[in-house]
């Protein structure tokens, strides 16, 4: 029911094909997603449209005679079989579920070797299709309308201990009569009391501007009502603004918000407080947000951005090797300046080029860089650098085996990795870590094209990208640059060669033409 990738129609069961002995019919195909199939079905006992949702995990699954479902590679086998048990617990959440803004569960059941669940058929958009078609944000009116709506559901999901955790306006539909619904708990997350958290993932997925610092940083003991109405005053942002909401790090810009002439102080008031970052500067409860909007209770008076508790480095730096001695950091700022002087004295010092987000300077850039700046810079590259270079080995044959020993294919999911918290497209190992040829996109412009090796950015033919438009082409090993070209984009320039700490070692300095500098 939510938008997902476009459909695969060989991955999908054919129209008109029955199931339960014929009380349904597939009636179209409606989305195809990494781990599902949906359709609209026509229940023939008593000719009403129905949704219906396939567990089909993309990558792993195939599909045989346009019915039964099977596992491709029977190493897959026992994650497929994990993956869709947690399928079967989504369904039994949402059917406990009673509430006119949520999609309700009539059915469940196994068929074809694989599970299914039959839902309501909300005949309308989501609101994020509604704003690409209108290209026009809602009036202030509709926008708390759908807020409010959206509140009741959350009253009865909060209610049973469960948390949404991927509200969106994709994932917030209207329907023809005007009427609301929450959809798509697949992320979703349920407290049970003496049993600790059920989920229906390994680790939270979540959406950039969307997901505050607890969810960012998988802290599953901080998760409650808070995160959910954080995500809900993102997205009551975006109705208002059709503009997507800051992330994490622009929450600290004072002008994070950008509204069209018309909106209200107030609700720019319950927006900035629903999306404080301190989750306990945040409405704690459905409940204080109504107070709020009935002039009952006065949001806070607003904090500084970053949570006092909310540590960035932390959340930056996921799946990386232990850090080293601060002394040992010490060492490697005085060789990157070395370094840095050394390329400098062969260059002249009259053009420079400022690249905030690169982890190392060309010789023009370095000319002009001022000593204060050159100190960000080389910081920046010891949080963004990893361990010790070692040589690269097989690295062709490397990338292949990664390649066949991939599983699932996830789209725009979040994994943390040592050069940052970053939205993945490819596939995955049985432990959800990138695995395989894929695509990192971070909040500030970077982005990385190539292979992965269980978590880490590893092998050849990669395509590296920052911000400000520097690249780099080669191979990368444990994170960092081997060998390969790096590409000044102001000048032309660039190194070919080796690397040593992310640093150029072996190789030259070119101008745009190709001649040496």
């Amino acid at each position: 029911m939510s938008e997902q990738n476009q459909i695969n129609h060989n991955e999908m069961l054919s129209v008109n094909a029955t199931l339960q002995m014929g009380k349904y019919r597939v009636e179209k195909c409606l989305a195809s997603g990494g781990f599902g199939n949906t359709y609209v079905v026509i229940n023939t006992k008593f000719d009403e449209r129905m949704a219906m949702k396939e567990f089909f995990m993309r990558g792993i699954s195939e599909r045989h005679d346009h019915n039964t479902v099977s596992v491709s590679n029977s190493a897959n086998q026992q994650s497929f079989d994990s993956q869709r048990d947690k399928f079967n617990k989504e369904a039994r959440r949402l059917r406990k579920l009673h509430n006119e803004h949520i999609v309700q569960v009539h059915d469940l059941f196994d068929e074809n070797d694989t599970s299914y669940y039959v839902m309501d058929y909300v005949d309308g958009e989501s609101f994020s299709q509604r704003l690409k078609r209108t290209k026009q944000p809602l009036s202030e009116a509709e926008a708390l309308s759908v807020l409010n709506q959206v509140l009741d559901a959350l009253d009865t999901v909060h209610a049973q201990g469960i948390w949404h955790l991927d509200l969106k306006p994709g994932n917030v539909m209207v329907d023809s009569q005007g009427v609301v619904k929450v959809i798509d708990f697949g992320a979703s997350k349920q407290l049970t009391a003496g049993e600790g958290y059920t989920t229906t993932t390994t680790a939270m997925c979540y959406t950039p501007g969307y997901a505050p610092p607890e969810q960012i940083d998988q802290k599953m003991e901080l998760i409650g009502p808070w995160t959910d109405l954080y995500a809900l005053g993102g997205t009551l942002y975006t109705l208002l603004s059709c503009k997507q909401p800051p992330t994490v790090s622009e929450l600290q810009d004072d002008d994070a918000f950008q509204y069209p002439a018309g909106v209200s102080e107030r609700t720019r008031q319950l927006v900035q407080w629903m999306m404080t970052l301190r989750r306990a500067g945040r409405p704690q409860s459905v409940q204080q947000v109504r107070e709020f909007l009935a002039g009952n209770r006065e949001a806070p008076v607003k904090q500084a951005p970053v949570a006092e508790s909310f540590d960035e480095s932390t959340v930056l730096g996921g799946n990386e090797e232990p850090q080293q001695p601060k002394k040992s950091k010490k060492s490697k700022i005085s060789q990157i300046s070395q370094n840095s002087q050394n390329v400098q004295d062969s260059q002249s010092s009259n053009d420079t080029q400022d690249s905030p987000r690169s982890p190392w300077l060309s010789p023009k850039v370095i000319g002009g860089a001022v000593a204060g700046l050159l100190v960000v810079l080389l910081a920046w590259w010891l949080i963004a650098g990893g361990s010790k270079d070692k040589p690269a080995s097989n690295s062709a044959s490397t990338t292949e085996q990664v390649s066949a020993e991939a599983s699932n294919v996830v789209t725009n999911s979040y994994f943390k990795s040592a050069l940052g918290v970053s939205s993945y497209t490819g596939p995955v190992d049985d432990q959800g870590q990138p695995h395989g040829i894929g695509e990192a996109s971070f909040s500030d412009g970077r982005l990385y094209k190539g292979p992965f090796v269980h978590g880490k950015m590893e092998g050849d033919n990669v395509s590296f990208t920052y911000e400000n438009g520097d690249t780099f082409e080669g191979t990368f090993k444990d994170n960092k640059f081997l060998r390969g070209r790096y590409t000044i984009k102001a000048d032309g320039s660039y190194f070919d060669g080796s690397f040593k700490n992310g640093q150029p070692d072996q190789g030259s300095w070119y101008s745009k033409s190709g001649t040496p500098l």
